[in-house]
């Protein structure tokens, strides 16, 4: 994919830090309800599973809204252990300018971007629902902030993002962004 440097490795970082929150949850604590609405920990993942997928599809052509909506069979960490590594060289190496996502061609940047602030986000909901630690770094944070720039209005709806909050005016930058996604932390 033709990529900033940045962008390369927010990606990566981001598949990196989801990464090691999926090999620091115990089994057990997949079932857990997650601070998405109607979904347990394994669902969160196994929609972060369906959308590397698409990626890697939508880098040889395919739609990746067809493939993202495709269900992740089976267990999701296992799913992960296979889409991430593909996706992390994907990106760190490939070449596609665009990408087809719901029938029209897009820069492959702009999903890339989008797909590594929900990773970032994703990986709060599921240590959240896990009890797990999140410990994202300031710069995966910033990078996703930014990110959310590209969140308009069609995608404030369930499902995707809920309304803007406004944080406390002590917050942290990682409850800001979460609040910009449309998630309480306080």
């Amino acid at each position: 994919m033709t990529l900033s440097r940045k962008s390369r490795s927010d990606f990566v970082a981001a598949v990196d830090l989801l990464d090691r929150c999926v090999a620091a949850t115990p089994a057990e604590a997949w079932g857990n309800d997650s601070p998405c609405e109607g979904w347990s920990a394994a669902d969160v993942l196994a929609h972060c599973v369906a959308n590397l997928k698409a990626l890697t599809a939508a880098a040889t052509g395919t739609d990746f809204t067809a493939v993202a909506a495709e269900p992740v069979e089976g267990d999701p960490t296992l799913a992960w252990g296979t889409e991430a590594p593909r996706a992390r060289e994907l990106v760190d190496t490939g070449d596609v300018e665009t990408v087809s996502l719901g029938g029209r061609e897009v820069p492959a940047a702009g999903l890339v971007d989008g797909l590594m602030r929900d990773m970032v986000i994703h990986t709060w909901d599921i240590t959240t629902a896990t009890g797990g630690a999140t410990a994202v770094p300031d710069d995966l944070i910033a990078a996703a902030t930014e990110a959310m720039a590209m969140v308009g209005p069609a995608l404030r709806r369930p499902g995707f993002y809920g309304d803007e909050l406004t944080p406390p005016d002590d917050a942290d930058s990682l409850t800001r962004l979460l609040a910009l996604s449309g998630r309480r932390t306080w």
